[in-house]
């Protein structure tokens, strides 16, 4: 378990490092293509409930969610999820701000992924696999660093 910890730590920031990449390759977050064929499958919205009632974040700044996406999708290419952030923009979008809204409410980096991914899991019925756990990390590194930048000290 410790050693999923360390890898998922690892994703987060590599997520980080792709989200402070992006701004400066001077590529538009619209230039993204969805990959020919994907067939992927988004995992469902967490049905955690949140006291939030704005989805805007504490310093009244707008999230860029093409950013958001774009990163994403750039960060899956390869993997079982590509193509599935521009398939399902609404569901990485809503899962961005949920767990920003789980931060909000208090619980650490470890606990949001930790959590995800054992709904993710089914309560640990399945195995995540390496792809989940990659799709799961750069999801919540990238929202951090563009939807809720004010929790990003709390990335390890």
């Amino acid at each position: 378990m410790e050693r999923f910890r360390i890898l998922m730590a690892l994703l987060v920031g590599a997520a980080m490092l792709l989200v402070a990449c992006d701004g400066q390759n001077g590529e538009s977050p619209d230039s993204v293509e969805p990959a020919a064929g994907s067939t992927s499958t988004v995992p469902a919205l967490p049905s955690t409930p949140s006291t939030i009632e704005s989805t805007e974040s504490t310093n009244d700044v707008v999230p860029d969610y093409a950013t958001l996406i774009a990163t994403v999708e750039g960060a899956m290419q390869g993997t079982a999820y590509a193509g599935a952030a521009l398939e399902d923009v609404e569901v990485f979008v809503a899962t961005a701000e949920l767990f920003c809204d789980l931060l909000d409410e208090g619980m650490t980096i470890d606990e949001v992924l930790a959590d995800y991914l054992d709904r993710l899991s089914d309560d640990g019925a399945t195995e995540v696999d390496e792809d989940d756990g990659l799709m799961a990390g750069v999801l919540l590194g990238t929202a951090v660093e563009v939807v809720c930048p004010d929790h990003s000290e709390a990335i390890p």
